[in-house]
């Protein structure tokens, strides 16, 4: 494996490149931690190149080794990175492999650049952020045992945070800030994904650019060959509003894998990693590798 530093307006991406012929993939992050050490990234490494597909994965700007402002949320600029990884590496037909948050700045780049050759996407969202988030929401706190008080009150709270910070030049709502500060005593609050506090003008264009952000033109978009996979039991994003976004966009011209019983990642009930992923992810580069 191949240690690599990027230089890219200014900052560095530290990446680690597994080289393997002419057919490579770059990974993308989710929104959770943006470094390159996870274990599906791990997994990859040890996975694809003895298949003859190399693998290239990178600390995102601001994190792990590399270095600049953090880029979560900020889509415009992972793809930039994104790009700059794939210029970096030696290989001559380069795809994108993402996962939650990846699986739009997979298609996004893919949308804007020649150089996309493929899109391999985990759990890739037809929905808004926002949508997703009021998903999510539910979806965890029931797992963790809460009701439908709880589940009631967190959803209205984001609700009417979100209709705040959409509000043109926003007064302060004292009741509001109120309670996002009270939240902060429920043992829920870290599963609302809400500030204690209201934002200002920044950090409310901050949160519409993210939260706003809809998928289904950029899927449609998409001229490369794409491989999606959904857990179906996903508690992170909705996979039939998603896999509808993706068929609407571009019909059959899309291979989706639905694993049954598997999670967000892939993982099954188990906690290991689906082998029906690994499989098809194979079977599918190594197709078009040939």
């Amino acid at each position: 494996m191949e240690e690599l530093r990027i230089q890219q307006n200014g900052l560095t991406l530290a990446a680690s490149y597994s080289p393997a012929g002419d057919t490579a993939i770059v990974a993308l992050h989710g929104a959770g931690e943006g470094t390159r050490d996870g274990s599906l990234y791990s997994h990859l490494h040890k996975l694809l190149p003895p298949v003859g597909i190399g693998v290239a994965t990178f600390d995102r700007r601001g994190e792990g080794e590399s270095t600049g402002d953090a880029t979560r949320g900020r889509f415009a600029l992972q793809v930039e990175d994104a790009l700059a990884v794939i210029e970096a590496i030696d290989a001559k037909r380069v795809g994108l492999w993402g996962i939650s948050q990846g699986g739009w700045i997979g298609p996004l780049a893919a949308a804007a650049s020649d150089e996309v050759a493929f899109l391999v996407l985990i759990a890739s969202t037809g929905v808004t952020p926002s949508e997703q988030m009021l998903y999510a929401v539910e979806r965890q706190l029931r797992l963790a045992g809460y009701g439908d008080d709880v589940v009631a009150r967190a959803l209205e709270l984001r609700r009417r945070f979100e209709e705040w910070v959409h509000t043109p030049t926003p007064e302060p709502d004292e009741q509001l800030a109120a309670e996002l500060w009270a939240g902060i005593d429920e043992p829920w609050w870290s599963q609302v994904w809400l500030p204690p506090t209201l934002l200002d003008a920044e950090g409310r264009r901050l949160w519409i650019e993210e939260m706003d952000f809809d998928p289904r033109p950029v899927f449609a978009r998409v001229r490369v060959p794409t491989l999606l996979f959904y857990g179906e039991t996903d508690s992170w994003s909705p996979v039939e509003p998603s896999v509808e976004a993706w068929r609407a966009a571009r019909g059959d011209e899309v291979d989706i894998v639905v694993i049954a019983k598997a999670e967000h990642d892939l993982t099954l009930p188990d906690g290991s990693l689906s082998s029906e992923y690994e499989r098809t992810l194979v079977d599918w580069l190594v197709r078009r590798r040939d």
